[in-house]
C-alpha cells in the first residue's frame, strides 16, 4: 500500500477488529470496515480500533514476503548469515541486504513500510477521533489507557521506520483529499522529538498492569523500556546527548532515561526466567521477564497474503528438508555466524539455548538434511520450527510462538550501559544479574565493551544486534560487520552419517569462502533505501544517501 492509499484512508476505519476469545488480546479476525463518522461511538468501538492498531506489530509476512525487525537485523547484523535455498538466489532482497547492496526496488523494506505506516493510520484515526468517543463514567480508566496505548503503538511503528529507513514522512493526523501530495519527510531530530513525545504522553496514560485475560496488551512500563532504546539509539548515532521532546516537555537525557529503566527494574513485575531456555521453549509465550511481547497464533490460516497469525520468521530459520523431534523443516534462513559462535564465553548457559549444531539434528533424525546458502552447520535455537510447537494443519503459516521484543535482560543491560560512567557499581549489579543467570562468574567493573558483549550473547537472534551497532556509528559499524578472507570452518566430525548426498560434511561450512565476506557500505548510512515506488508517486519525497 502507497503513502498516498493510506493517508486518504485516513477517514476509513480498516481492518477494525473484534475479539473471538478471552483468552488473547490478540485473537482477531478481520470485520466490515466502516466510516470513522458512523464507526467512533462507543468503548467497544475504540476497543476493537485499538486492536487494529496492535495487530500490525505482527504483520510480518505481506504477499509472499518476511519483512519484520528480526529479520532485517539478522540480515544486516553479524550474528546470522542469510541462507535460503543453496543456489543463493533464494529472497534475493535479503541477500542484496546482507551484502549492503539493497536495491530500492527492496520488496521486504516495502513490506515493512507499509506495515508501519498502516498501524499509524490506524493509529491516527483512532486518536482524531477520540474525543468523539462515549467512555461511561466508571470507563475513566480505560479511557486513558486504551489512548496511550494508541499513542505508544504510534511511535513505536515511527521508530520502527526510523532505525530502517531514518527519512520518513511523519504525520499525526489523517490527511484527506490530496494532501499527501505535500507531505515530506521530517528530519531525524523532528521524528525522534515526536517518537519521544508520544511516548512520554503514553506512559502517563498506560495502565501498569493488564487484567488476565487480555495478554498482548502493553503497560507503561513497556512505553519506558522502548523510550530507553529509542533514546539509546539516536544519542548513540547521532551523537547527541539528549533526545528532544516537543514543546514544554524536557527532553530525555542519561539521567531521566536511568530513571525509567530503573522503573521498569524495579516496579514493573518483571523478573529474569530462572532458566534461560525457558524463554524460547514450549514455556516462552508470555514468559514473567518479558516487558514488551508480540503475540502470535495458530488459526490454521492457509492465507499467504497479510491474514495470517502464525510468525513466518520460525518457519524462515527451520533448517531445510529435516524433520525431527527437535525441529522441523523450514527454509534455511537466518543461521548462526561463526562470530557468534565464537562470543560465548565457555560454560554459558545461554550458546546452547541460542544454536543447534547440524551434527546432533543428524543423530536425532538418523540421516543428513539439505544444506542450505552459506550453511555454517548451525541454526537457531531460539525462534524456530520447534517440534513441540507444530500443527498439523498449514504448518507453514502456524508457527504460535510469540516474540520477545523487550525483555528485562534487555533492559538491565541498557540500565548497565547509561550506568558504566556515573555508577560502575550499579552498572555492574546489572551485568552480573544477567551473567549469573546464564551461569557465568561475576565481574567487579565492568566496562562499555563488557555490556556490547554481554548483549550481544544474550540478545542473540533476537531482533538487536544491528541496531545495537548501527548506534555506534557507521565507522565502528563497518569495522564490526565487514568480514573479509573468511575461510571456511572444517568439520568437526568425519563419520560418514554426516555426508550429504552431495559429498559434503555437514558438521563444517557449506559453500563458497568469497561469498561469507561483507563490506558494510558506509554512503549508505546503515539505511535501507526508500521505496522507489514512494518516490516516483510523491513529488516532495528524496531517496536515501547512497541509492
Amino acid at each position: 500500500m502507497k503513502i498516498k492509499d493510506i493517508l486518504v484512508a485516513g477517514g476509513l476505519v480498516i481492518g477494525a477488529m473484534s475479539m473471538t476469545s478471552c483468552s488473547d488480546f490478540l485473537e482477531l479476525k478481520p470485520t466490515d470496515s466502516q466510516t470513522a463518522d458512523t464507526f467512533f461511538r462507543t468503548s467497544k468501538e475504540a476497543r476493537q480500533a485499538l486492536i487494529g492498531v496492535y495487530e500490525k506489530l505482527r504483520s510480518d509476512y505481506k504477499d509472499g514476503n518476511p519483512n519484520e525487525v528480526r529479520m532485517f537485523d539478522m540480515a544486516m547484523g553479524d550474528d546470522a548469515m542469510t541462507g535460503g535455498d543453496p543456489s543463493g538466489q533464494d529472497m534475493m532482497y535479503y541477500q542484496e541486504m546482507s551484502k549492503f547492496q539493497s536495491q530500492t526496488n527492496n520488496i521486504a523494506g516495502k513490506a515493512a513500510w507499509d506495515k508501519c505506516f498502516g498501524g499509524i493510520q490506524r493509529a491516527n484515526t483512532l486518536l482524531a477521533n477520540y474525543d468523539k468517543i462515549e467512555f461511561t463514567t466508571a470507563e475513566e480508566t480505560i479511557k486513558s489507557n486504551y489512548k496511550g496505548e494508541a499513542l505508544f503503538l504510534r511511535a513505536h511503528y515511527y521508530f520502527e521506520l526510523a532505525r530502517l529507513f531514518e527519512n520518513v514522512p511523519m504525520y499525526t493526523e489523517p490527511l484527506e483529499g490530496t494532501a499527501w501530495q505535500e507531505i515530506t519527510q521530517a528530519t531525524p531530530e523532528v521524528l525522534y522529538a515526536q517518537i519521544a513525545t508520544d511516548m512520554v504522553e503514553a506512559i502517563s496514560l498506560m495502565a501498569e498492569t493488564i487484567p488476565e485475560g487480555e495478554e498482548g496488551r502493553l503497560t507503561k512500563y513497556a512505553a519506558e523500556a522502548e523510550l530507553v532504546k529509542v533514546f539509546l539509539f539516536y544519542t548513540g548515532y547521532y551523537n547527541k546527548s539528549e533526545l528532544p521532546v516537543n514543546g514544554d516537555g524536557a527532553p530525555i537525557t542519561n539521567s531521566s532515561a536511568i530513571t525509567m529503566a530503573d522503573d521498569v527494574i524495579n516496579n514493573s513485575g518483571a523478573v529474569l526466567a530462572s532458566n534461560y531456555a525457558d524463554l524460547f521453549n514450549e514455556n516462552g509465550n508470555y514468559n514473567k521477564e518479558v516487558i514488551f511481547e508480540v503475540p502470535f497464533a495458530n488459526t490454521g490460516s492457509g492465507d499467504w497474503g497479510d491474514w495470517s497469525y502464525g510468525s513466518i520468521l520460525c518457519q524462515m530459520s527451520g533448517p531445510r528438508g529435516h524433520n525431527s523431534d527437535v525441529l522441523a523443516q523450514g527454509w534455511g534462513f537466518m543461521a548462526p555466524t561463526r562470530e557468534l559462535e565464537q562470543s560465548f564465553e565457555a560454560g554459558d548457559l545461554r550458546k546452547p539455548a541460542t544454536i543447534i549444531y547440524a551434527k546432533d539434528l543428524i543423530d536425532q533424525a538418523g540421516s543428513t538434511y539439505q544444506a542450505h546458502y552459506n550453511f555454517t552447520s548451525m541454526h537457531t535455537k531460539k525462534y524456530t520450527t520447534h517440534g513441540w510447537n507444530k500443527t498439523d494443519v498449514n504448518t507453514e503459516l502456524n508457527w504460535a510462538q510469540n516474540y520477545h521484543y523487550i525483555r528485562l535482560a534487555d533492559v538491565l543491560l541498557m540500565a548497565a550501559e547509561l550506568n558504566v560512567t556515573a555508577s560502575p557499581a550499579k552498572a555492574s549489579s546489572y551485568v552480573n544479574q544477567v551473567r549469573q543467570r546464564a551461569g557465568l562468574g561475576a565481574k567487579s567493573v565492568v566496562t562499555l565493551e563488557d555490556i556490547q558483549k554481554e548483549r550481544r550473547v544474550e540478545l542473540a537472534m533476537e531482533g538487536h544486534r544491528y541496531f545495537d551497532v548501527l548506534r555506534r556509528g557507521v565507522d565502528a559499524a563497518a569495522d564490526e560487520i565487514n568480514v573479509s578472507g573468511y575461510v571456511l570452518t572444517a568439520p568437526t566430525d568425519e563419520g560418514a552419517q554426516y555426508v550429504d548426498a552431495n559429498g559434503d560434511n555437514m558438521t563444517g561450512d557449506i559453500g563458497v569462502a568469497e561469498t561469507y565476506n561483507v563490506t558494510f557500505d558506509k554512503s549508505k548510512k546503515g539505511f535501507l533505501p526508500i521505496p522507489q515506488v514512494e518516490v516516483d508517486l510523491h513529488p516532495l519525497l528524496k531517496q536515501n544517501d547512497g541509492y
